[in-house]
């Protein structure tokens, strides 16, 4: 019989430079996972790195992504119809396995991301809600341009360094609203994949400074 215990530890935590602030950064790679594996003849520690443990337990998509034509083969379809006309995401977001995927101009998928999502169960869940969302702007560690009653001003480092706000569209009116679930980094490397956030769905850190640049305003996110 074999039993593994898994855990994971933190290496000091690099510092990015964002701006003209100090970024601490917990990057999806720096993590490790340790693994005490129980055999016949005894015991065995084996240090591995965490994209490794997410690749096997997660059809390979990890949270720093992957462009692999099996996983791209069964990206969901990015097309939409909005007030009448078919219209592509730009990202669509599977809450069944918390992958994010980013598709082209043309409506070709480009790369898979494993997120983390809204908590589902407990006393009080705050699952992710599903439904079309538009990208209404972007925003930058340290927040300050957020409104000062907002969390990501109160609480900055909470959510990484970048934040797509996303409002809600109707697509049958187009009209949009405000809904609070972003996307956005995070503070804790090791919860992504996992069902944990209050609604925003968490990206590894590097991957939201590549990703955030790329979206516009007016951009579709659809959410499954």
């Amino acid at each position: 019989m074999i039993k593994i215990t898994p855990y994971i530890k933190y290496p000091i935590a690099a510092l990015t430079l964002t701006g003209a602030l100090l970024y601490p950064q917990k990057s999806y790679s720096q993590l490790e996972i340790t693994e005490t594996i129980t055999t016949s003849n005894g015991k065995k520690v084996v240090t591995t790195p965490a994209t490794d443990v997410f690749v096997r337990q997660n059809g390979g998509i990890t949270p720093q992504g992957t462009s692999s034509d099996e996983v791209l083969a069964n990206a969901p379809s990015p097309s939409v119809v909005v007030q009448g006309k078919m219209k592509r995401a730009k990202i669509v977001v599977d809450l069944s396995k918390n992958v994010l995927y980013h598709y082209g101009d043309s409506g070709e998928p480009l790369k898979a991301y494993l997120i983390a999502s809204g908590r589902r169960t407990g006393y009080e869940p705050t699952p992710t809600h599903k439904g079309l969302r538009v990208v209404s702007h972007k925003e930058t560690y340290p927040y300050r341009t957020a409104p000062p009653h907002t969390k990501r001003y109160k609480h900055p480092k909470d959510y990484g360094p970048m934040v797509i706000i996303l409002d809600r569209m109707d697509p049958q009116t187009g009209e949009t609203s405000r809904i609070g679930e972003f996307i956005h980094g995070n503070r804790d490397a090791s919860l992504l994949g996992r069902y944990v956030s209050h609604g925003c769905m968490r990206m590894d850190n590097d991957v939201i400074r590549y990703l955030a640049p790329l979206m516009k305003r007016g951009d579709l996110v659809l959410i499954k």
